[in-house]
């Protein structure tokens, strides 16, 4: 029989006791089941055939539709500067002048020389007629004096000096007409001259070609300008431009005054096409398009986006853009053959909201894996969850 001396030998005997009950517990089943794997759960949809409406969205920035770079015909000294930028003037309303003393002067030079001329013609006139009446009557004392007979030695004399004053009253006359002729040119090329110094003092005011706002003056009272120097910006804002660059087939689909749907902020305001370039940048091979919307709903610089409706496609083969995986610069989709999937190389075509278009490489009929294709492979056996439409 065991006898227990101390307590020592009564914990080293609780401690196995503790073991073996431990290993009893934890013993491993005389009969393990095996566990089956898991299938993967993936969605499935038919392919079907598609009508769809392409789009392509760009952004720019907003501009006024009006907008004049002016500037002085003339040089002159920096009369007036009535307006501000910020300023809202209305069309013809003053903006700058110049110093106008100058041209003041030579229109009234130019309108003497008019009235001259005018009298000068008129002057011309009366002596033409007094000419022509003194020229018959030298003409008839010459011919008395013919009649008198060439035996006179006075009477030849006389016949002579009649002769001469006829011959210098007929010169007159010739020079009068030739004068009076001319009278229309000469009298129009004074009212042109008069005409072009009334045009440069109206040149030293500078009025508002349209109704706007002064965006800008680059002069002040006191500075001299020149020529083709701008000195005052304006815009029109009540309507705005969206200039963009466009793909070839983009424009193609377009239409200049086609209403197009132009996002701001969250906002979508109706614009309408008011041009489009017809022959592409040599360089970028793209098309110039301006949308115009209402300034009411927006502000110059802002940016904008346009939503261009292209061409339908009718009846197409169409996935959705998560069905396609990329591998390489080669696009593929996995189709469903029973409950094992097959790795299809595709050609894609355009994409359309959340479709992408496939040219070739499946059938409207396939059913193919919709979404999660980057963790499949190829013969995978699959576990079909749903059957979703492909959306449209």
């Amino acid at each position: 029989m065991l006898s227990i001396k101390s307590p020592a030998q009564i914990y080293v005997l609780l401690a196995l006791a503790g073991l073996v009950l431990l290993l009893l517990l934890t013993a491993p089943d005389s009969d393990p089941e095996l566990q089956q794997v898991a299938l993967p759960a993936v969605r499935v949809a038919p392919v079907g055939l598609h009508d769809l409406v392409p789009a392509e969205t760009v952004s720019g920035r907003l501009e006024p539709a009006r907008r004049a770079e002016m500037h002085f015909e003339l040089s002159g000294q920096v009369h007036s500067r009535p307006v501000e930028p910020g300023q809202a003037v209305q069309q013809d309303e003053l903006l700058l002048s110049l110093a106008s003393g100058d041209y003041e002067d030579a229109l009234d030079e130019a309108e003497a020389r008019l009235l001259q001329e005018s009298r000068d013609i008129q002057r011309d006139r009366e002596l033409l007629t007094l000419s022509r009446r003194n020229y018959a009557l030298q003409k008839n004392d010459v011919d008395r004096l013919q009649k008198l007979g060439a035996d006179s030695l006075v009477s030849q004399s006389r016949l002579d000096e009649a002769r001469i004053k006829l011959l210098q009253l007929e010169a007159d006359v010739a020079q009068l007409r030739s004068r009076v002729d001319s009278a229309e040119t000469r009298l129009a090329l004074k009212q042109a001259e008069r005409n072009r110094a009334a045009r440069n003092l109206a040149r030293t005011q500078l009025p508002a070609p349209f109704a706007g706002s002064v965006n800008a003056v680059h002069v002040q009272v006191g500075d001299y300008v020149m020529p083709n120097q701008m000195v005052v910006e304006l815009i029109d804002a009540s309507s705005l431009d969206l200039y963009v660059e466009v793909r070839g087939n983009v424009a193609q689909s377009l239409q200049q005054g086609q209403s197009v749907d132009v996002l701001i902020d969250a906002v979508t305001l109706p614009g309408k096409v008011v041009a489009l370039q017809i022959d592409p940048d040599p360089v970028t091979f793209t098309h110039a398009l301006r949308v115009r919307i209402a300034g009411s709903g927006a502000r110059p610089g802002q940016v904008a986006q346009v939503h261009l409706p292209m061409r339908g496609l009718s009846r197409v083969t169409a996935v959705p853009n998560t069905a396609v995986l990329f591998d390489e610069g080669r696009t593929f989709v996995f189709r469903l053959e029973g409950d094992r999937l097959a790795l299809v190389e595709v050609s894609l075509g355009e994409r359309v909201g959340e479709l992408q278009v496939v040219r070739q490489g499946i059938e409207a009929s396939d059913h193919i894996v919709t979404n999660d294709v980057s963790a499949l492979s190829h013969g995978q056996q699959v576990r079909v969850i749903a059957a979703d439409s492909v959306p449209r």
